[in-house]
């Protein structure tokens, strides 16, 4: 008798109900504390004596971060394919934990970064929370428990540098806010720990990944090489110029604002001068109110872009996605103030909203059985190394031309992904449309 794959219906996954709220609660626990700290991450660096060309500081650290991220991810891809997706939600959420308080303890810039790069073995808490409810979820629910998890986290991302900004404006050093943000982490990973769910049958035999050949099939895939190079562009434009934003912030901010002077010099000319309590609190404020406008623009767009998702399917939700997100790009490098920046950035959070959902359900749908996670874990790997590439070029772009032309260079990529998809989508009438 031939082998029945389970139904679709809602009683082949037992757990779906319990794994979404679960990891929503998680996501946004662990969102949130990377809000925390990551926006004050150039004024880290600042209280650790970096005075000149705090962009490329920042640049690296987030950069070398990323990358061991990307050539660790396709590992952990197989890992949960053998092993459980479970597992590796663990990994991510108890060991960031654990990093980022270790992260307060740094008592040089060097060591800081050297800190930060090993924090590139725990990355990836959403992917892999993503990878276990998406094969732990009936299809036709797919799109809004990944909508749940993602709006979750961008809550956590909203509240995160909220209560960093109060945060930074009562403790005495910015390390403090890393032991906040370890312990919001930690609680995510006990949260999936005792709650979370997965019924995954190990594949027969020893753990041999053989990563060349996943990827070998990977490649041969329907539009998987577009969905590749736009989980790289994506993570590139959009949210590896989240610490970036801050030094933009701080060069509007600044003495002389708007745009006197680099991020950099505006730390250097805020030292010399011996800012007053007052200004550190007007500079906190506004970096908060930066990232939060990201965050909550992609939260209120968010369940609109759900819906579309399970209605219009992911191919036109990513189109349409795509050339918004290019549209709402360009203020900010129009931005002269900080609260133009904010209201810019919050413009951007509405409208690329879409695109990650999308690429994760497109993703997952092109999948062959048993694959799911490694195939993931390929499209995450291209999205670490977009989120380390795009603070590296900001870095180098800053000093020379401003940080403007490196986000006017994020709308005309993103332009540029539009058209591929396009393309590619409907260029190949054999390929799936969702």
């Amino acid at each position: 008798m031939a082998h029945q794959p389970p139904p679709d219906g809602d009683a082949a996954f037992p757990h779906w109900r319990r794994n979404m709220y679960t990891l929503a609660a998680a996501s946004l626990c662990v969102a949130a504390g990377a809000g925390i700290s990551l926006p004050f991450l150039p004024l880290m660096l600042q209280e650790l004596g970096v005075v000149r060309h705090v962009e490329t500081w920042v640049g690296t650290i987030i950069g070398s971060y990323f990358l061991l991220s990307f050539v660790l991810t396709p590992l952990w891809g197989a890992v949960a394919d053998h092993y459980g997706r479970k597992v590796m939600v663990l990994r991510t959420g108890l060991g960031m934990g654990l990093l980022h308080v270790t992260l307060s303890l740094a008592g040089s810039p060097w060591v800081f970064a050297c800190i930060y790069f090993f924090l590139g073995t725990t990355n990836g808490f959403m992917p892999a929370s993503q990878a276990l409810v998406v094969t732990n979820t009936p299809p036709r629910r797919i799109g809004k428990v990944l909508s749940m998890l993602q709006g979750m986290a961008m809550v956590g991302n909203t509240a995160g540098p909220v209560i960093g900004a109060l945060l930074a404006s009562v403790f005495p050093s910015y390390r403090y806010l890393y032991v906040v943000t370890g312990a919001m982490m930690a609680l995510g990973g006990l949260l999936a720990l005792v709650f979370a769910r997965e019924r995954h049958e190990r594949p027969q035999g020893r753990f041999r990944p053989n990563l060349l050949h996943d990827l070998a099939i990977v490649r041969r895939l329907p539009n998987m090489g577009v969905l590749m190079g736009l989980n790289f562009v994506y993570t590139l434009s959009i949210f590896g110029s989240m610490a970036i934003i801050s030094v933009l912030t701080l060069e509007l901010a600044g003495p002389g604002a708007p745009g006197a002077a680099t991020g950099a010099a505006t730390v250097a000319a805020t030292s010399a001068a011996g800012a007053t309590a007052a200004s550190s609190h007007s500079v906190n404020f506004w970096i908060g109110a930066v990232a939060m406008a990201f965050t909550v623009g992609c939260a209120v767009g968010l369940p609109a872009w759900g819906a579309g998702l399970d209605r219009f399917g992911p191919a036109i939700v990513l189109a349409v996605a795509l050339f918004a997100g290019m549209a709402g790009t360009v203020p900010v490098a129009l931005s002269q103030s900080p609260l133009q920046l904010a209201l810019a950035r919050f413009a951007m959070g509405l409208t690329v909203a879409g695109i990650g959902p999308a690429l994760v359900a497109m993703t997952k749908a092109r999948a062959p059985s048993g694959m799911d996670a490694r195939v993931l874990s390929y499209a995450t790997a291209f999205g670490m190394l977009g989120l380390g590439a795009g603070p590296l070029a900001a870095g180098q772009i800053g000093p020379w031309l401003g940080l403007r032309a490196y986000f006017a260079l994020n709308a005309v990529l993103l332009l540029g992904m539009g058209l591929w998809w396009m393309r590619s989508w409907l260029g190949s009438p054999a390929t799936p449309r969702g």
